[in-house]
């Protein structure tokens, strides 16, 4: 087994911090699911990767259900929003105003589906919106009506045998990915663009405890990875750390990347294994995997190999300043390393590479860090974090837009 190994001394040496100067706006906003609260947080989303809450924060959108969002999805052309509610029972729809607000329901009382719908996923041509639904094994498929936004059911439900909780659509908009943890499978559709029907799935083998949400597919789509949070293996220092499936991705066909599954490093002041990956995210340029450790109470980086996919894990160099050790060696700590910890699970990366976000659940905060371009390397931003709509609301989803 490969452990994932990071950058050179002397590119360490050259590396310099990017998004330092100013806090102008991008014109770009962050939309906080509240899974315990009424709607969403959103943050206008600055040059230097930091967040600042946003005028038309909060967007509230009471369900009938009484709980809140999750798995929020643009359409590719910016006009329409689509939901779940928390119990997975309705997607909802809503118009996007050119300053983001979400304006108009495009269907009262939204559209049921369910139960326990987990994930949605949209075509990037803005015709077909697909749902994934764990409970009963299904799949269904929506067409997008391309001057209203509002939704019609493809047929009937397709029954797969198959326990999605996780859908990613890929770049192209030809391929839908599942996860079936239960099955410990990744599975690949194709997808007719006229019609929206599937062709598939193809299964792949996985870990023996995929994370629900532990997909993960470049932003280029030609690497995917899968996060276990139960099956370890010793990397190079014989220290068991979790495992990472690695795939090469060609159209809807995944082969096995040479040396998988991964396995990453120790934290070098406390000399604690990661564990319990659950999420994570690709940089928008290919060239960084995130990963966050709910066990550990850190994030995980990693290079990503332009030519084969391969995950190298970030190094660094470890100081002590008045009896405090300091590292810039992954993994990274999420938020302080002192009680209460940060129990971080989402994570999303800012159009420009400069920024990644992490949500803490339980505390309702998003840690907000600043990427080193040249290394990958983290460093909290000032303020190290922002509140989501409260201590309570339990975030649960990031959606740039």
């Amino acid at each position: 087994m490969k452990r994932l190994i990071g950058c050179t001394a002397a590119l360490c040496l050259l590396a310099l911090m990017v998004g330092c100067g100013g806090t102008s706006s991008t014109g770009t906003l962050a939309y906080i699911s509240n899974s315990a609260g009424t709607g969403f947080t959103v943050f206008t989303v600055n040059t230097d990767g930091t967040l600042t809450r946003n005028s038309i924060s909060p967007q509230n959108t009471p369900t009938p259900s009484g709980d809140g969002p999750q798995v929020l999805e643009f359409s590719a052309n910016g006009k329409w929003a689509y939901f779940l509610d928390q119990a997975g029972l309705t997607i909802f729809a809503y118009t996007r105003a050119g300053n983001g607000t979400l304006s108009t329901e495009i269907q009262a009382g939204g559209y049921p589906t369910g139960p326990k719908a987990s994930s949605l996923v949209i075509t990037p041509n803005n015709n077909f919106l697909y749902v994934a639904l764990p409970e009963s094994q299904n799949l269904a498929i929506y067409s997008i009506d391309q001057s209203t936004g509002i939704l019609s059911q493809v047929g009937s439900n397709l029954q797969l045998g198959y326990t999605i909780t996780q859908l990613i659509m890929a770049p192209t908009g030809g391929v839908l990915y599942g996860l079936a943890p239960k099955q410990q499978a990744v599975l690949a559709w194709t997808i007719n663009s006229s019609s929206g029907v599937l062709t598939g799935p193809t299964p792949y083998a996985v870990g023996s405890s995929p994370a629900t949400d532990g997909m993960i597919l470049s932003q280029n789509g030609l690497y995917m990875y899968v996060l276990d949070t139960q099956d370890v293996g010793p990397n190079s220092f014989g220290i068991n750390t979790p495992s990472i499936y690695a795939f090469n991705v060609s159209n809807a066909v995944l082969s096995i990347m040479a040396g998988q599954p991964f396995h990453g490093n120790v934290d070098p002041i406390h000399a604690i294994p990661p564990s319990i990956p659950v999420a994570g995210a690709t940089s928008n340029d290919n060239r960084y995997l995130f990963i966050t450790n709910q066990g550990s109470h850190n994030i995980s980086v990693f290079k990503i190999s332009s030519t084969t996919g391969e995950p190298t894990e970030v190094l660094g160099s470890t100081t002590t300043v008045n009896g405090v050790a300091t590292s810039t060696a992954s993994p990274f700590p999420c938020g302080s390393n002192t009680p209460p910890l940060c129990t971080p699970s989402f994570a999303a990366v800012t159009g420009a590479n400069n920024g990644l976000y992490v949500l803490d659940n339980p505390a309702g905060r998003v840690y907000q860090f600043q990427i080193d371009q040249n290394t990958g390397r983290l460093r909290a931003q000032n303020p190290a974090y922002v509140t989501a709509e409260s201590t309570t609301s339990a975030p649960s989803w990031i959606t740039i837009r």
